[in-house]
């Protein structure tokens, strides 16, 4: 039982770190250097950007 729950988070924490590294490279790609940075720091911020960039959080 608990190789599964193993499989699960970490399929959760694979999918997160995802969804970080695409944000950063849209924010990038788009020369929004001073976004992606004050979105490495401010977690209201990310989601915020996380929300415009993918219409998510």
């Amino acid at each position: 039982m608990c190789e599964v729950l193993d499989r699960v988070e970490n399929r959760g924490i694979q999918k997160g770190q995802n969804k970080i590294l695409s944000l950063m490279n849209y924010l990038l790609g788009n020369n929004r250097t001073a976004d992606a940075k004050k979105a490495t720091e401010d977690k209201t911020y990310r989601n915020k950007m996380l929300t415009e960039a993918f219409g998510e959080k």
